[in-house]
């Protein structure tokens, strides 16, 4: 028995919506034919595509492959449609991105909405989550990633430098003594942000001959800049975070910034999409849209 197309493809739906009945509700059909389906899908390929239970579908090792090849042929079917029937052009359809936790809460939550009002034809799904999806197996047409981006299936678009600072609470200071500069932070208790691959206790700096690190110490790592944030505001410490996230904390002077004229980190945010795939209309209007959104929010704090 060979595999049909079709079964194919109501897999790849099955998988991005999440369950039998959203598919049986999307396509007017009963919940036992799209079960049907996906176990003569099983018999033809003589293997499981997925485990069931009565909370959620996951995916067998042999489904995660036959979803991502699958996946890939669907997105070329849409393309080569859309080519003739020029949907492309259309400003309309649905839009699934992921986004870390602190742009979302900054940025780019009252920018989505923006753009949902002026394109009311589009749907935003947005998944806020600090870890790297894995786009392509999980169904992502974008993700915004900060930092240095090392997968090649992906393509990226630069859409801002994200400016970093020192920070301290006064009280701290007060306490500890204000260091005057970068090797002097050996001597305090630095609260480090853990991302993806970096070493979280390696800080940048400059000085006359260029960029250098500084090894710093302390008894507070994160993976969450809103919990990096909410440690140093409680006054345990220095840390170094983007210059957005605490804007008004130096504005009201719950926070101090510290080596002004040595601190060198710079980190850019990205617009990523898969590499197989060519941004629609409604894609390339959203990843402008957000750019703006993060120029000008960088541009009215720059002064800081």
């Amino acid at each position: 028995m060979q595999a049909k197309a079709d079964d194919i493809f109501l897999f790849v739906q099955v998988v991005d919506a999440g369950s039998f009945s959203k598919v049986a509700q999307l396509l007017e059909i009963t919940n036992s034919v799209v079960s049907k389906r996906i176990a003569r899908l099983e018999k033809a390929l003589n293997m499981q595509l997925l485990y069931r239970s009565t909370r959620k579908l996951s995916l067998t090792d042999g489904g995660k492959t036959l979803y991502a090849k699958a996946k890939v042929a669907q997105d070329a079917l849409q393309e080569a449609h859309d080519a003739v029937c020029g949907y492309s052009d259309s400003i309309s359809g649905k839009i699934k991105i992921t986004v870390p936790s602190v742009s979302a809460r900054l940025t780019l939550t009252t920018a989505i909405a923006e753009f949902c009002r002026l394109y009311k034809e589009v749907t935003i799904e947005m998944i806020i989550d600090d870890r790297f999806a894995n786009l392509i197996e999980e169904g992502y047409d974008l993700a915004i990633r900060t930092g240095y981006l090392e997968d090649s299936s992906l393509l990226a678009r630069r859409l801002v430098d994200s400016h970093w600072v020192i920070v301290a609470t006064p009280q701290y200071l007060k306490q500890q003594g204000i260091p005057e500069s970068s090797n002097e932070l050996k001597f305090h208790n630095c609260l480090t942000y853990k991302y993806n691959e970096a070493q979280p206790n390696h800080w940048r700096f400059l000085s006359a001959e260029g960029e250098y690190t500084e090894v710093v110490q302390g008894n507070f790592v994160a993976n969450d800049l809103n919990a990096l944030h909410q440690a140093v505001i409680a006054g345990l410490g220095i840390a170094y975070l983007p210059r957005v996230l605490v804007y008004d904390d130096l504005q009201n002077g719950e926070l101090t910034q510290l080596l002004s004229d040595q601190t060198a980190k710079r980190v850019g945010i990205y617009a990523v999409y898969p590499k197989m795939r060519s941004p629609d209309t409604k894609l390339k209007l959203l990843i402008e849209h957000l750019r703006k959104a993060y120029l000008s929010k960088e541009n009215k704090f720059s002064a800081v």
